[in-house]
């Protein structure tokens, strides 16, 4: 116990503050950070390439494991570029600007390959996912319907649900990573997006199965990559994730699968969860909540299924 509480403060001002930084806790809350220490954080990136691939990805780790993550990735950053506001920070879009840069970004993944085991990911190609759409459309006007995708037809928002629905889905998968009476809390870069996705969080969550529903953690955050510095990690497996689905467009590409990072491998120590929607999938995907929704299904302003106007 000893051991655990030096790693998570007291230890030094840097230390507590990062830990601040990960839980949302100033050092005062000893009690409440301790109790912390041992939950499930995931951090969450995107990286897309216009009318190309769009990756959601990131890691999953303890909040103490992300705290002493943090600490070390903080004395790396001064081998990474300099934002606008001056600061240092890292950014696999720029490290990848010149081979000098490249050189530097093993060092920020031997962090990543140290301190965290579980890899997340969730994929589309734009180009079909707006096939997709125009597929969907198409089925409904062939039978005289109107179809409104609402937040669904924002990309960000498919794979984000993509990434949250799947994962949650699969946990029975990853007990060996992350026990099945642990939750997971995700945290994502900030984005636009996030105003009607926390908008509808609780109505979501209210509609999961009861057998997964006790996985799901608190409501997601959007945060500032500079400030909680496990984003920048996750910037870095989305963008990796999305040049190796340029490459190879499978289900799970066999450098993603073998750490192939061109230059160097990483050592085969993740557990890598992927989930990918091509054309098909994401038609599926459309049409299915088309049929979850078909109580609210009109014509001309009358429903079609007036039994089932109400729900019923």
């Amino acid at each position: 116990m000893n051991a655990l509480l030096n790693h998570i403060w007291g230890k030094s001002a840097a230390q507590d503050r990062v830990w601040a930084q990960v839980t949302g806790l100033a050092p005062s809350h000893a009690t409440r950070r301790l109790l912390m220490a041992l939950n499930f954080q995931a951090f969450v990136d995107d990286s897309l390439t216009p009318g190309g691939e769009f990756v959601l990805g990131g890691y999953v780790a303890t909040a103490e494991t992300w705290a002493e993550f943090a600490k070390q990735w903080e004395e790396l950053l001064p081998l990474g570029t300099r934002a606008r506001n001056g600061k240092y920070h890292f950014k696999m879009s720029e490290m990848a600007q010149s081979p000098e840069r490249m050189k530097r970004v093993p060092s920020f993944y031997g962090v990543i390959e140290k301190n965290v085991r579980l890899a997340i990911s969730c994929r589309i190609n734009l180009t079909d996912f707006a096939r997709a759409r125009k597929r969907v459309e198409e089925i409904a006007i062939k039978m005289d319907w109107s179809i409104n995708l609402f937040r669904w037809a924002n990309p960000y928002y498919f794979v984000f649900r993509g990434l949250v629905d799947d994962f949650h889905r699969e946990r029975q998968t990853l007990k060996s990573v992350i026990p099945l009476d642990e939750t997971v809390d995700f945290i994502f870069d900030n984005r636009s997006e996030k105003s009607f996705i926390l908008s509808a969080w609780d109505e979501y969550l209210a509609r999961q199965p009861e057998a997964i529903k006790d996985y799901y953690g608190a409501t997601p955050r959007f945060e500032d990559d500079q400030k909680f510095l496990p984003l920048q990690a996750a910037d870095f497996w989305a963008w990796w994730v999305r040049k190796w689905y340029e490459e190879d467009a499978i289900a799970l590409p066999d450098k993603m699968r073998n750490l192939d990072f061109g230059n160097w491998r990483g050592k085969k120590r993740f557990a890598i969860s992927a989930f990918s929607y091509d054309e098909d999938s994401i038609v599926d995907r459309f049409l299915g909540l088309a049929f979850e929704n078909i109580h609210n299904a009109q014509k001309d302003g009358e429903f079609i299924f007036p039994n089932l106007a109400d729900g019923s």
